[in-house]
């Protein structure tokens, strides 16, 4: 929490100490990258609340606020000297909507260990003595060169493809994002693919569903689960795969939550293309977002193949007991008083 009633008096101050802007980069579930802009001359590490700043050449620029109502968009130029910032580009998608955090804060209430012999002669060390933070969001990547590379900073209200509400309300369209741990939270086997065609004959069979299933498969049970770890082993390119086989592919850099892990299915034998190459040998466990691909999963019938299972219980999810995990809103559709 913030001590403004000391942030007010170092602001009133006929002298006031130097102030320094630290910044962070949020990676999600990968980290973050912490770092200074070397101002007035300092190219060392500065620790703040315990956290560790690298120095890194960048300028900044648009930080102000307009009088006239309009949204900061702030510019953040790196060095990019031997493709430093490069390097990382195509494992953080080019950091688009990743947060970028500014924390402007006073030198003299810095942790002691930037001083010598770690004694602050100034004051003693308060993190909480600092401005309010400025949280921006990496809206584009505007220029890339072999020097520098500039990003735009956006505000939250300002997102691309951001909408307030920021859910679409649909009576017949499931809005949330498939096996994901928000919202659908299905966890159970690979059932169909997107056009609702079934892996086994086995299962919920409505209208929209055909009889035509991708194989037979009576030797051994279809699809078994991992005992420890992730469900189902991910794709190996050294290892050559059989018609039934199942894999899993994660996306690197991305969070889990709004990008979930994808389940693929072999339907060929002697297999070793990549699955998100290869759709003849390899399908894609998903839903068609519609009641007809929720039943496929959760109704009575579909515990014959595998589905029901949802989020991190074992414990089996009927529409029958519990109802549809359904993430759109019938309920919208005009109907008339009777």
């Amino acid at each position: 929490m913030r001590d403004t009633d000391t942030f007010n008096r170092e602001i009133f101050e006929i002298e006031q100490s130097s102030t320094i802007c630290l910044y962070e980069i949020n990676l999600r579930d990968k980290g973050e990258y912490l770092f200074h802009a070397g101002e007035n001359g300092y190219h060392n590490e500065i620790i703040f609340n315990e956290k560790r700043y690298e120095y890194f050449p960048i300028k900044v620029e648009g930080f102000e606020m307009h009088g006239d109502g309009r949204l900061p968009r702030p510019k953040m130029t790196f060095s990019n000297h031997q493709g430093a910032i490069s390097i990382r580009l195509n494992t953080f998608n080019d950091f688009i909507n990743y947060k970028v955090t500014r924390i402007k804060t006073f030198i003299k209430y810095l942790d002691a260990k930037n001083f010598p012999n770690e004694v602050n002669p100034h004051a003693d060390p308060d993190p909480d003595v600092s401005f309010s933070e400025d949280v921006f969001f990496v809206n584009e990547k505007t220029n890339e060169n072999d020097k520098t590379i500039e990003f735009e900073l956006v505000s939250l209200l300002e997102l691309q493809n951001a909408q307030i509400p920021s859910r679409t309300m649909y009576s017949n369209y499931c809005g949330w994002q498939y096996r994901s741990n928000i919202g659908c939270k299905y966890k159970g086997k690979p059932i169909a693919s997107a056009k609702n065609k079934k892996f086994l004959e086995t299962g919920y069979d409505g209208p929209a569903i055909g009889s035509e299933s991708y194989f037979e498969y009576e030797n051994e049970e279809f699809a078994v689960k991992n005992e420890e770890g992730p469900a189902y082993d991910k794709w190996d390119i050294s290892v050559t795969y059989s018609k039934g086989d199942v894999v899993s592919v994660s996306h690197f850099g991305s969070d889990e939550d709004i990008e979930p892990i994808d389940i693929y299915v072999c339907i060929k034998e002697d297999t070793r293309s990549n699955p998100e190459m290869d759709t003849e040998r390899w399908v894609l466990d998903d839903c068609d977002k519609t009641l007809c691909g929720c039943r496929l999963r959760f109704s009575k019938e579909s515990l014959e193949s595998g589905g029901g299972i949802r989020g991190s219980s074992d414990e089996e999810h009927t529409e029958l007991e519990k109802g549809l995990p359904f993430g759109g809103f019938p309920g919208i559709d005009p109907y008339e008083f009777k």
